[in-house]
Formats: structure tokens, sequence, C-alpha cells
């Protein structure tokens, strides 16, 4: 369980630094443009990511911390998993759940960059130091998947931040957006 945990995060990882790379690559103009008023722009889809991981985390380390009270994860907890995963799948937009909403216009990019860094740590150090048993328990909720272990939570997190990359190239890929 332990080394399933620490491979997923790995992938996690590896797919945050190709996107930021991405986002680097991009001028302040890119990164700001807005596709239409009921949408993101760039940087908006990085605060929602950002935020979601970071209240993912906060709600998981309440629960490690009292791993007694928490039962492991089981078979519903798969069942739930994959169905989360192929719900993002499919070209649906969701509503972000109220505490994974963004309210900023344009969120400053450096200052994402250094929370994000700082929450994978807090992630990578949390997996390193708990071990498999504390790990299979059901300390993450999501908000509609229900309780899920924390590597299913870290595959959620993998879809999540693969569903936003769509969106991501719909924003690159619109008709007005600008050139660099």
């Amino acid at each position: 369980m332990k080394r399933k945990t620490e491979k997923a995060f790995n992938r996690l990882e590896k797919q945050r630094m190709n996107l930021l790379s991405h986002y680097r690559s991009l001028s302040d103009e890119q990164l700001r443009f807005n596709p239409g008023p009921e949408s993101w722009n760039l940087l908006q889809v990085m605060r929602h990511l950002v935020t979601a991981e970071k209240q993912s985390l906060i709600y998981i380390q309440r629960k490690i911390s009292h791993p007694e009270n928490t039962p492991k994860a089981g078979a519903g907890s798969r069942f739930r998993s994959l169905l989360l995963k192929l719900a993002l799948l499919l070209p649906i937009k969701f509503k972000a759940p109220k505490i994974a909403e963004v309210e900023e216009a344009y969120p400053d990019f450096n200052e994402m960059v250094l929370e994000w860094d700082e929450v994978r740590n807090e992630y990578q150090e949390m997996i390193l130091k708990n071990d498999a048993e504390t790990l299979s328990k059901a300390l993450y909720t999501h908000p509609r998947a229900g309780k899920l272990n924390i590597k299913q939570a870290i595959e959620f997190m993998e879809d999540h931040v693969a569903h936003h990359n769509k969106q991501v190239e719909r924003i690159i890929n619109h008709p007005q957006f600008p050139d660099k």
C-alpha cells in the first residue's frame, strides 16, 4: 500500500511539473486571458487546483492525527474511487465545491507555485512518515465520492489535474487566445 501510494504521488508530482512548465512558457497576458464571462482564466484554474489540494491536505492531516478513530477504506471506497475516475474522464463541467471556489480574478502565479510546492511537500512528508496501515484508512472525504484512502485521494488529484488540463487546452486553443 505504501509503495503504491508513493508511486501515485510521484506521478502526481510529475504531472504538476509538466503543468507548471507549460504555464511558465506563457506570457502574463496569456495567463490572464479569459475565454468568456463564466469561464476561468489559466491563473484561476491553477488557483482552484492549489486550493483543492490544500483544503484536502488540511482535512487529511486532521483525520490522520487520530487514525484510531478512522475505519479502513474498503471495497466501497474502491468502487467510489473508480466512479469518480470515470466521471472526470467525461467532458462534463462540474461546479467546484464551495471550499475550492476561486474568488480572485488574477491570482499571483509565483505565490501559487510556492504554495503548491509547500502543499506537495507536506503530502510527501505525510506519506513517508506514516505506515501502510494508517495510509489504508479512509482519511479523505471527497465531496461527492465520499471516504477514500490516501492512495485513492492522490489518484483523484491526478485525475482532477488531468480534467483541468483539458480546460487549460481549451483556453489555449480559444480563437482569441493572445499571441506571445
